[in-house]
Protein backbone atom coordinates (compact mmCIF):
# COMPACT_ATOMS: atom_id res chain seq x y z
CA UNK A 1 0.00 0.00 0.00
CA UNK A 2 1.22 3.42 -1.29
CA UNK A 3 0.65 5.84 2.19
CA UNK A 4 -0.53 8.91 1.50
CA UNK A 5 -1.70 11.95 4.05
CA UNK A 6 -5.07 12.23 2.24
CA UNK A 7 -6.73 8.88 0.83
CA UNK A 8 -7.86 8.71 -3.11
CA UNK A 9 -11.04 7.92 -2.53
CA UNK A 10 -12.62 7.94 1.28
CA UNK A 11 -16.19 7.63 2.15
CA UNK A 12 -18.08 8.60 5.16
CA UNK A 13 -20.87 7.20 6.83
CA UNK A 14 -22.49 6.40 3.27
CA UNK A 15 -26.10 5.11 3.46
CA UNK A 16 -28.40 3.99 0.58
CA UNK A 17 -32.16 3.38 1.19
CA UNK A 18 -34.24 2.26 -1.90
CA UNK A 19 -38.40 2.55 -2.12
CA UNK A 20 -39.71 3.04 1.27
CA UNK A 21 -37.25 1.99 3.76
CA UNK A 22 -35.11 -0.98 2.06
CA UNK A 23 -31.71 0.06 3.79
CA UNK A 24 -28.88 -1.29 1.17
CA UNK A 25 -26.12 0.57 3.05
CA UNK A 26 -25.98 1.20 6.58
CA UNK A 27 -23.40 3.93 7.36
CA UNK A 28 -20.41 2.91 5.56
CA UNK A 29 -16.85 4.48 5.84
CA UNK A 30 -13.70 3.78 3.19
CA UNK A 31 -10.39 5.22 2.67
CA UNK A 32 -8.10 3.92 0.14
CA UNK A 33 -5.07 4.99 -0.62
CA UNK A 34 -3.48 5.86 -4.25
CA UNK A 35 -2.17 3.13 -5.56
CA UNK A 36 -4.19 0.25 -2.99
CA UNK A 37 -5.99 -2.23 -4.29
CA UNK A 38 -9.29 -3.66 -2.20
CA UNK A 39 -11.52 -6.17 -2.49
CA UNK A 40 -14.98 -5.99 -1.25
CA UNK A 41 -16.26 -9.48 -1.09
CA UNK A 42 -20.38 -10.41 0.21
CA UNK A 43 -22.98 -12.49 -0.76
CA UNK A 44 -25.05 -11.14 -3.64
CA UNK A 45 -27.61 -8.51 -2.20
CA UNK A 46 -24.83 -7.51 0.31
CA UNK A 47 -24.52 -4.09 -1.20
CA UNK A 48 -21.20 -3.94 -2.73
CA UNK A 49 -22.17 -2.94 -6.17
CA UNK A 50 -24.23 0.16 -4.56
CA UNK A 51 -21.44 0.89 -2.76
CA UNK A 52 -19.43 1.08 -6.34
CA UNK A 53 -21.90 2.93 -7.82
CA UNK A 54 -21.86 5.51 -4.70
CA UNK A 55 -18.73 6.40 -5.38
CA UNK A 56 -19.39 7.91 -8.67
CA UNK A 57 -22.64 8.65 -7.91
CA UNK A 58 -24.55 6.37 -10.41
CA UNK A 59 -26.82 6.02 -7.06
CA UNK A 60 -26.72 9.26 -5.31
CA UNK A 61 -25.99 7.99 -1.48
CA UNK A 62 -29.06 9.21 0.74
CA UNK A 63 -26.49 10.20 3.54
CA UNK A 64 -22.82 10.65 3.67
CA UNK A 65 -20.10 12.02 2.01
CA UNK A 66 -18.22 11.21 -1.09
CA UNK A 67 -14.76 12.45 -1.87
CA UNK A 68 -12.68 11.20 -4.78
CA UNK A 69 -8.94 13.12 -5.25
CA UNK A 70 -10.24 15.79 -2.70
CA UNK A 71 -13.46 16.63 -4.33
CA UNK A 72 -15.71 16.18 -1.11
CA UNK A 73 -19.28 15.66 -2.30
CA UNK A 74 -22.06 15.74 0.48
CA UNK A 75 -25.01 13.40 0.10
CA UNK A 76 -28.16 15.02 -0.95
CA UNK A 77 -26.92 18.48 -1.22
CA UNK A 78 -28.46 20.92 -4.57
CA UNK A 79 -25.23 22.92 -4.76
CA UNK A 80 -24.95 25.26 -8.26
CA UNK A 81 -21.43 23.60 -8.14
CA UNK A 82 -22.34 20.22 -7.37
CA UNK A 83 -23.10 18.95 -10.93
CA UNK A 84 -19.65 20.07 -11.85
CA UNK A 85 -18.06 18.29 -9.62
CA UNK A 86 -19.85 15.14 -9.85
CA UNK A 87 -18.48 15.67 -13.42
CA UNK A 88 -15.29 15.85 -12.37
CA UNK A 89 -15.13 12.52 -9.59
CA UNK A 90 -16.55 11.08 -12.86
CA UNK A 91 -13.76 12.12 -14.80
CA UNK A 92 -11.12 10.66 -12.02
CA UNK A 93 -12.89 7.27 -11.73
CA UNK A 94 -13.29 4.39 -14.53
CA UNK A 95 -15.76 2.18 -14.05
CA UNK A 96 -16.24 -1.51 -15.05
CA UNK A 97 -19.62 -3.42 -15.17
CA UNK A 98 -20.36 -7.11 -15.81
CA UNK A 99 -22.01 -6.02 -18.88
CA UNK A 100 -19.47 -4.49 -20.95
CA UNK A 101 -21.41 -1.73 -21.86
CA UNK A 102 -19.88 -1.46 -25.59
CA UNK A 103 -21.50 1.15 -28.07
CA UNK A 104 -22.34 -1.87 -30.34
CA UNK A 105 -22.42 0.45 -33.36
CA UNK A 106 -19.00 1.77 -33.11
CA UNK A 107 -15.57 -0.31 -33.89
CA UNK A 108 -13.36 -0.96 -31.24
CA UNK A 109 -11.39 1.94 -31.62
CA UNK A 110 -14.42 3.98 -31.98
CA UNK A 111 -15.21 2.71 -28.91
CA UNK A 112 -12.57 4.15 -27.04
CA UNK A 113 -11.99 7.37 -28.27
CA UNK A 114 -15.63 8.20 -27.71
CA UNK A 115 -15.02 9.61 -24.02
CA UNK A 116 -11.75 11.70 -24.90
CA UNK A 117 -13.22 13.53 -27.46
CA UNK A 118 -16.62 13.90 -25.93
CA UNK A 119 -15.96 14.73 -22.67
CA UNK A 120 -12.40 15.94 -22.74
CA UNK A 121 -12.11 17.76 -26.03
CA UNK A 122 -8.87 15.71 -26.93
CA UNK A 123 -7.85 15.89 -30.54
CA UNK A 124 -9.39 12.66 -32.56
CA UNK A 125 -5.40 12.26 -33.62
CA UNK A 126 -4.09 12.42 -29.96
CA UNK A 127 -7.26 10.04 -28.73
CA UNK A 128 -6.38 7.71 -31.49
CA UNK A 129 -2.85 7.35 -30.92
CA UNK A 130 -3.30 6.92 -27.04
CA UNK A 131 -6.74 3.95 -27.79
CA UNK A 132 -3.90 2.42 -29.75
CA UNK A 133 -1.37 2.60 -27.13
CA UNK A 134 -3.84 1.10 -24.94
CA UNK A 135 -5.04 -1.68 -27.47
CA UNK A 136 -1.59 -2.96 -27.47
CA UNK A 137 -1.70 -2.63 -23.63
CA UNK A 138 -4.41 -5.36 -23.50
CA UNK A 139 -3.41 -7.13 -26.14
CA UNK A 140 -5.51 -6.25 -28.74
CA UNK A 141 -4.59 -4.38 -31.37
CA UNK A 142 -5.22 -6.43 -34.30
CA UNK A 143 -9.17 -5.76 -33.40
CA UNK A 144 -9.19 -1.81 -32.96
CA UNK A 145 -11.67 -2.01 -36.57
CA UNK A 146 -13.83 -4.38 -35.32
CA UNK A 147 -17.52 -3.68 -34.02
CA UNK A 148 -17.99 -5.68 -30.22
CA UNK A 149 -20.14 -8.55 -32.00
CA UNK A 150 -17.49 -10.09 -33.04
CA UNK A 151 -15.22 -10.45 -30.18
CA UNK A 152 -15.31 -12.58 -27.34
CA UNK A 153 -16.61 -11.77 -23.82
CA UNK A 154 -13.20 -11.51 -22.59
CA UNK A 155 -11.83 -9.18 -25.47
CA UNK A 156 -15.07 -6.80 -25.02
CA UNK A 157 -14.04 -6.54 -21.09
CA UNK A 158 -10.80 -6.04 -22.37
CA UNK A 159 -11.84 -3.31 -24.69
CA UNK A 160 -14.18 -2.05 -21.69
CA UNK A 161 -11.02 -1.33 -19.46
CA UNK A 162 -8.66 0.28 -22.29
CA UNK A 163 -11.85 2.78 -22.95
CA UNK A 164 -12.03 3.30 -18.91
CA UNK A 165 -8.27 4.09 -19.42
CA UNK A 166 -8.25 6.18 -22.07
CA UNK A 167 -10.35 8.93 -19.85
CA UNK A 168 -6.80 8.74 -17.83
CA UNK A 169 -8.79 8.04 -14.27
CA UNK A 170 -7.27 8.15 -11.01
CA UNK A 171 -9.58 5.33 -9.77
CA UNK A 172 -11.04 1.90 -11.41
CA UNK A 173 -13.87 0.85 -9.87
CA UNK A 174 -14.34 -2.74 -11.28
CA UNK A 175 -18.04 -4.69 -10.63
CA UNK A 176 -17.67 -8.32 -11.22
CA UNK A 177 -15.82 -7.86 -14.50
CA UNK A 178 -15.34 -11.46 -14.82
CA UNK A 179 -19.06 -12.49 -13.96
CA UNK A 180 -20.79 -12.60 -17.55
CA UNK A 181 -17.53 -14.33 -18.78
CA UNK A 182 -17.08 -18.74 -19.78
CA UNK A 183 -14.86 -19.75 -17.18
CA UNK A 184 -12.11 -20.31 -19.79
CA UNK A 185 -11.48 -16.40 -20.71
CA UNK A 186 -11.56 -15.01 -16.73
CA UNK A 187 -7.87 -15.12 -16.55
CA UNK A 188 -7.28 -12.54 -19.82
CA UNK A 189 -9.29 -9.75 -17.93
CA UNK A 190 -7.83 -10.78 -14.49
CA UNK A 191 -4.20 -10.18 -16.11
CA UNK A 192 -5.27 -6.94 -16.93
CA UNK A 193 -6.56 -5.83 -13.56
CA UNK A 194 -3.18 -7.56 -11.99
CA UNK A 195 -1.06 -5.31 -14.43
CA UNK A 196 -3.05 -2.10 -13.49
CA UNK A 197 -2.24 -2.79 -10.08
CA UNK A 198 1.49 -3.54 -10.44
CA UNK A 199 1.50 -0.04 -11.86
CA UNK A 200 0.10 1.38 -9.35
CA UNK A 201 -3.49 2.25 -10.46
CA UNK A 202 -5.94 2.80 -7.49
CA UNK A 203 -8.19 -0.45 -7.62
CA UNK A 204 -11.50 -0.68 -6.05
CA UNK A 205 -12.97 -4.33 -6.70
CA UNK A 206 -15.91 -6.29 -6.19
CA UNK A 207 -14.92 -9.67 -7.66
CA UNK A 208 -15.57 -13.31 -6.74
CA UNK A 209 -12.15 -14.04 -8.21
CA UNK A 210 -10.23 -15.02 -5.28
CA UNK A 211 -6.87 -15.62 -6.53
CA UNK A 212 -7.20 -11.67 -7.65
CA UNK A 213 -8.36 -11.31 -3.76
CA UNK A 214 -5.29 -13.10 -2.48
CA UNK A 215 -2.45 -12.49 -4.97
CA UNK A 216 -3.00 -8.90 -5.55
CA UNK A 217 -5.33 -6.96 -3.31
CA UNK A 218 -3.99 -4.91 -0.37
CA UNK A 219 -7.03 -5.20 1.60
CA UNK A 220 -9.72 -7.41 1.51
CA UNK A 221 -13.11 -6.15 3.52
CA UNK A 222 -16.51 -7.98 3.67
CA UNK A 223 -19.52 -6.45 3.52
CA UNK A 224 -22.84 -8.76 4.62
CA UNK A 225 -25.94 -6.60 4.85
CA UNK A 226 -24.79 -3.18 4.15
CA UNK A 227 -21.73 -3.08 7.05
CA UNK A 228 -18.40 -4.41 7.03
CA UNK A 229 -17.96 -6.98 9.39
CA UNK A 230 -14.30 -7.63 8.68
CA UNK A 231 -11.22 -6.17 6.88
CA UNK A 232 -7.83 -6.89 6.56
CA UNK A 233 -4.92 -8.29 4.47
CA UNK A 234 -6.05 -11.45 2.36
CA UNK A 235 -3.53 -13.80 4.60
CA UNK A 236 -5.66 -12.36 7.69
CA UNK A 237 -8.89 -13.04 5.77
CA UNK A 238 -8.60 -16.10 4.14
CA UNK A 239 -6.46 -17.77 6.82
CA UNK A 240 -7.52 -16.52 9.89
CA UNK A 241 -10.98 -14.36 10.20
CA UNK A 242 -12.27 -13.58 13.42
CA UNK A 243 -16.01 -13.32 12.61
CA UNK A 244 -17.93 -16.52 12.31
CA UNK A 245 -19.87 -15.11 9.51
CA UNK A 246 -17.14 -14.59 6.88
CA UNK A 247 -16.09 -18.27 7.97
CA UNK A 248 -19.19 -19.02 6.76
CA UNK A 249 -19.52 -16.76 3.62
CA UNK A 250 -15.70 -17.75 2.74
CA UNK A 251 -17.22 -21.72 3.48
CA UNK A 252 -19.62 -21.01 0.18
CA UNK A 253 -17.08 -19.67 -1.99
CA UNK A 254 -13.45 -21.41 -1.09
Amino acid sequence: MTQNSNPMVKLTNIHKVFGKGLHVLCGIDLEVCKGETVVILGASGSGKSTLLRCINFLEEPTAGTVEVDNILIHAGGNEKHRENQILDIRKRTGMCFQAFNLFPHMTVLENIIEGPTTVLGQKRKEAVLYAQELLEWVGLTEKQDEYPSRLSGGQQQRVAIARSLAMKPKVMLFDEPTSALDPELVGEVVEVMERLAKEGMTIIAVTHELHFARDVADRVLIMDQGNWIEEGPPDKIFNNPEKERTRQFLAHIL
